[in-house]
C-alpha cells in the first residue's frame, strides 16, 4: 500500500473531464492484491473500514490501483468505500484507460490518471456514453423508472 502512481506519459483527469495539472498527494494508495489476499477473516468492507479508522485524520485523497484492465476488483474498492461513508477524492490509475471512465464514475471514482489523450479535456462521449441508466450507481445517479 506504500506505492505511487507513476506520472510518466499519465494524465488526471477529474469528473468533469478536465485536466489537473497541480500535484496530488495521496493520503492512502490501495493495492487490490493486497486488500484481496490478506490473511485475516472479515469481509473487504469491515477491512476498509479497519484501514480508514487507522488513519490519523480522515482521507482526503485515495488512490486505487488496477493491475490489470480486465480485474474488476477496484470497482468493487471504490463502491465499498462509498458505502462505508468516504467523501473524498477517489483516484483510479494503473491499467486503465479513457473508455473506462464512465464506469469508474459510476462506481465513485473522481479521478482518473490515464495515458496522455493529448487534450485539456476530455469529450463528452467520454465521460457520457450514455443517454440514461439502467440501475443506480455510486455517483448518485438512477435508472429511469427510479427518477
Amino acid at each position: 500500500m506504500n506505492s505511487t502512481p507513476s506520472s510518466n506519459t499519465l494524465c488526471i483527469f477529474d469528473l468533469a473531464g478536465q485536466r489537473i495539472t497541480h500535484a496530488i498527494t495521496f493520503d492512502l494508495v490501495l493495492d487490490t492484491d493486497t486488500i484481496f489476499n490478506r490473511s485475516e477473516a472479515g469481509t473487504i468492507t469491515t477491512y476498509l473500514r479497519r484501514v480508514l479508522s487507522a488513519q490519523d485524520t480522515q482521507p482526503t485523497a485515495i488512490a486505487v490501483r488496477f493491475d490489470k484492465f480486465t480485474d474488476g476488483r477496484s470497482y468493487s474498492i471504490a463502491s465499498r468505500l462509498r458505502e462505508i461513508g468516504y467523501t473524498g477524492e477517489l483516484h483510479a490509475f494503473g491499467d486503465i484507460n479513457q473508455e473506462l471512465i464512465f464506469l469508474l464514475r459510476r462506481v465513485g471514482f473522481t479521478h482518473f490518471h490515464i495515458p496522455d489523450p493529448g487534450t485539456p479535456t476530455l469529450a463528452l462521449e467520454i465521460l457520457e456514453p450514455f443517454n440514461g441508466y439502467y440501475q443506480a450507481g455510486s455517483d448518485d445517479t438512477r435508472a429511469q423508472w427510479q427518477l
